[in-house]
């Protein structure tokens, strides 16, 4: 029993190595493409914000709604001309974006729709084939946002990351697990591109 014990010790450690490892080589190859924040952003022609979930009534979540204001404020500090809404789920959650920031006085001509976001790797891949050779920024919270530029950088696109402010809440510890397992199923990934 007590060989069994070590045993799953010796490979519980190995896989914490193992996720560790994987995220500092993801931040060390993104150096210098990471920003926190419209503040600290450089210009970009485009800006794909990543979608959250959206409430049936149409309402983006807050972490939503924190990338949105972070989308808005670069297109206000005039970081860049065109805000690319990503999401799953058909036209829901890119049109509940989009209301958003056309509430929030952004003109709807400078807002596109990416339907084909359900992935974060099928809205990199859609950059690379909409937008080839143009500068883009990218806006999520932090882990999604570093994981998101990786994939994009990854598959040819000139992409840097914008941090939106993180949220709070019982879901929380969720996207903190998820995003530390998401992020090596993506430095994987790109290794077979």
């Amino acid at each position: 029993m007590r060989r069994v014990v070590l045993a799953l010790g010796v490979v519980a450690s190995a896989a914490l190595l193992a996720l560790l490892a994987i995220d500092v080589i993801v931040r060390a190859t993104l150096l210098g493409h990471l920003y926190a924040g419209a503040d600290a952003a450089p210009s970009a022609a485009v800006t794909i914000v990543l979608g959250a979930e959206v409430y049936p009534d149409g309402r983006p979540s807050p972490a939503l709604r924190s990338r949105l204001d972070v989308a808005i404020e670069l297109l206000e500090r005039g970081k860049t001309n065109l805000l690319v809404m990503s999401g799953g789920n058909g036209m829901f959650e890119t049109d509940a974006m989009r209301a958003y920031v056309v509430a929030h006085d952004v003109p709807e001509e400078v807002v596109l729709p990416d339907p084909s976001g359900e992935r974060t790797r099928a809205t990199c891949e859609h950059a690379r084939e909409s937008f080839p050779s143009l500068p883009i920024l990218v806006v999520s919270q932090a882990d999604h946002v570093a994981r998101a530029t990786f994939i994009c950088r990854r598959l040819g696109v000139d992409a840097d990351g914008v941090a939106a402010p993180e949220f709070t809440g019982d879901r929380y510890a969720v996207y903190l697990v998820r995003e530390r397992f998401a992020l090596v199923a993506a430095f994987f990934e790109t290794l077979i591109k």
